[in-house]
């Protein structure tokens, strides 16, 4: 997985060879999620963020997410 966006202790990652739809990782403090970059739900249970984590997590994906999907697509698009 390659990091796109580190803040604090989160990691905001893609994978190189993941599946549909276009996701980022988060993972920090333990924890980790996927969140769908297409309508920004969490795609699995949460393990270990507060419920107040996940939204600004999600807000920080929804503000930044023209970069997300970009760097999706150039991962993508070579495999």
């Amino acid at each position: 997985m390659v990091t796109i966006l580190r803040v604090g202790q989160l990691k905001y990652k893609v994978n190189r060879k993941d599946h549909n739809p276009p996701h980022v990782h988060v993972e920090g403090g333990g924890a980790s999620l996927r969140v769908n970059l297409l309508n920004f739900n969490v795609m699995d249970q949460n393990t270990g963020f507060s419920k107040a984590m996940v939204r600004r997590i999600i807000l920080f994906i929804e503000e930044h997410h023209a970069e997300f999907l970009e760097k999706w697509m150039e991962y993508h698009e070579k495999s």
